[in-house]
């Protein structure tokens, strides 16, 4: 019985392995590469795939684990900063947990965790991710190197001085302010214009631009329809002035019919004065 006892003991307290992947020190290779609107700093992982630093244009960089097949099961997977066996007696800082999925890209990390894990291979620790296999009986663990990051990462620094002060998401939710009972644009308005301008000129893609023009319920509602137009054309106008072609611009005129917030609150109707800007793409 006491055996019995010691084999439950022993199968809770001992770690349970790990299918492992690391590229050896020897071989680690980093790679940037990108342009105006994305730059891509990533280290391929022998036997498991790429993994990729990803920073859009007007964003701080994500994590991207893109397997060649995966072997981890769709789930929360554990990311932590591994300490190099080179380096005993440094403690592992974990960070936390990101979801695997099936497809192409299997794991994202956002923004916050993405920025530790580059934090990490800064101070010389290996990004690790760990996620229970398909196969059931041992976690899939892959581990990027921090061998030769210093350089790959002033590389991927210069990329991002390239990058367009916002993307193409961003862009499309753009919200042009009013004041109560305007339609000329302030300050805010043009600089915000003028952003949304340099990713226009940017991207040959970009075949349309929705314009929305909306008002708060002060006045009655043929007035505010009229206001909300006067609106929309001011945007138009000052695109159209910078050199947009006039034909990509489609427009509406809703007046007072969809706020945004409560008409009961000067906070409310201020964000219901406005203009809402769509790209669309070919």
């Amino acid at each position: 019985m006491a055996r019995v006892y010691l084999g439950i003991l022993l199968s809770i307290t001992l770690p349970v392995q790990a299918l492992t992947f690391q590229t050896r020190m020897e071989d680690v290779q980093w790679s940037v590469a990108g342009d105006q609107f994305e730059c891509r700093l990533s280290q391929t992982v022998t036997g498991y795939g790429e993994a990729v630093f990803v920073r859009r244009a007007g964003e701080r960089p994500t994590f991207e684990l893109k397997p060649w097949s995966n072997l981890m099961q769709p789930g929360p997977a554990q990311l932590y900063n591994e300490a190099p066996l080179w380096r005993p007696g440094t403690r592992s800082r974990l960070l936390g947990q990101a979801q695997v999925q099936d497809g192409p890209v299997a794991l994202v990390a956002p923004e916050q965790q993405a920025g530790l894990m580059l934090a990490g291979l800064a101070e010389g620790l290996h990004p690790t991710i760990k996620r229970s296999s398909f196969a059931g009986s041992e976690p899939v663990r892959v581990v990027v190197s921090s061998v030769g990051y210093q350089a790959a990462w002033n590389d991927f620094q210069q990329c991002a001085t390239g990058l367009l002060p916002i993307n193409f998401d961003q862009a499309s939710r753009s919200v042009v302010s009013f004041a109560t009972g305007g339609s000329k644009l302030d300050d805010a308005a043009r600089q915000l214009l003028d952003t949304v301008l340099i990713y226009i000129e940017a991207d040959d893609q970009i075949k349309g631009i929705q314009l929305d023009g909306h008002s708060d319920n002060v006045g009655n509602r043929l007035d505010n329809r009229e206001l909300s137009r006067q609106r929309v054309l001011a945007v138009q106008n000052y695109l159209i002035e910078r050199g947009v072609d006039e034909s990509k611009f489609s427009l509406r005129f809703h007046g007072d019919s969809f706020p945004v917030a409560s008409n009961r609150s000067a906070e409310g109707r201020a964000q219901n004065r406005r203009v809402t800007l769509r790209l669309e793409k070919h």
